[in-house]
């Protein structure tokens, strides 16, 4: 079987992974705080606040914008679950706006349609790694989950996702960037309780025990396991994005498209279903990104009409596609559709 996504994992990672056990401190600590510095300097920003997740850094990045109870957030439905779920959990209200039908990315005049006075913020989110339109006139949170590249934060509150499948991974984790020091100073508390010191900073080298518990936070901070295989996937990562992109050019030879980004390759197919079985009895497998957020039971009173989100939602499947796979393995699988292409469609 052809896998959808595939991490590169190593002997340094291992190794990294290792020399943490062996230190004897697991919890948020010195690795933590260099993955941070690290992150930052590699995207291009000021302050990296490490958490255990993207959604959890999606939720605290609300959170430090003061969105709450009553708020709308613009949001859009072409998207993992979880930008519509943190909205929700801040107390504030998801407003579905369509995409656009070149990027797949938030449609900025959908967008201004659906804004109101209660408005509050908006969440492109960088679908693919196509960068969405990000310049609204609204306080913004990018859902970076899938768009880690050098130099590209662009000075909004942004998350990153860490997750198995993407681009670099920590197997579970996230990352939040900021320009912003009092976001940052905030972000880091509320990802531990609301604690003025986390452990590090109790009990590392040049530690003070006292803290104090400025407000009631959350659990969400990343470890030092994590971080130290994120370390060492970050000075992967312009090796791994070269590799993606040259699987992108040649899918989209072979396949006739103009496909941009290098986290998914998504293409639109007819009878989805039956291509999906004949994928998987060709050995190969496929996903889906995504079905709309708006059609799921979770949010079936959000009655809304969004028909390029509906369109691809009912079409949409993404191929394999990661640094492990060659130009044979390409080669088969755009045989494959352009096979089942030709015979139902």
């Amino acid at each position: 079987m052809i896998s959808f996504a595939k991490a590169v994992i190593g002997r340094k990672e291992q190794n990294a992974v290792q020399r943490v056990l062996a230190s004897g401190w697991l919890t948020m600590g010195e690795e933590t705080v260099k993955f941070e510095e690290e992150f930052a300097a590699f995207v291009g920003t000021k302050e990296a606040i490490a958490v255990n997740s993207c959604t959890a850094g999606l939720f605290l990045s609300l959170k430090a914008l003061g969105i709450g109870k009553g708020d709308e957030v613009i949001v859009p439905s072409l998207t993992f679950i979880a930008t519509a779920n943190v909205v929700l959990h801040t107390g504030a209200i998801p407003v579905f706006a369509d995409v656009s039908d070149d990027t797949w990315t938030l449609d900025p005049k959908d967008v201004e349609r659906v804004r109101t006075k209660r408005t509050k913020a908006v969440i492109p989110v960088h679908y693919a790694a196509r960068k969405a339109y990000i310049d609204y006139d609204l306080p913004v949170v990018e859902d970076s989950a899938h768009l880690i590249d050098k130099k590209c934060a662009s000075g909004n509150v942004t998350a990153y996702s860490f997750y198995a499948t993407k681009n670099i991974t920590t197997g579970e984790g996230g990352m939040v960037t900021t320009n912003d020091k009092a976001i940052a100073s905030w972000l880091r508390k509320a990802r531990l309780h609301g604690m003025s010191r986390d452990a590090w900073k109790r009990y590392g080298v040049k530690g003070k025990w006292q803290y104090d518990v400025e407000f009631p936070g959350f659990k969400y901070n990343m470890i030092d396991i994590n971080a130290a295989l994120g370390r060492v996937q970050l000075q992967r990562l312009p090796r791994l994005n070269e590799k993606r992109d040259k699987l992108v050019g040649y899918y989209n030879k072979l396949l006739q498209l103009q496909n941009t980004g290098n986290h998914l390759y998504p293409i639109l197919v007819k009878k989805r279903d039956k291509f999906m079985n004949y994928m998987t009895e060709k050995g190969i497998q496929c996903s889906v990104h995504f079905l709309p957020v708006h059609l799921m039971s979770a949010y079936k009173s959000y009655k809304v009409n969004l028909p390029v989100t509906e369109y691809i939602g009912e079409r949409v499947v993404t191929l394999p596609l990661h640094p492990l796979l060659t130009k044979k393995d390409i080669e088969y699988i755009a045989d494959c559709v352009n096979a089942y292409k030709k015979k139902y469609e």
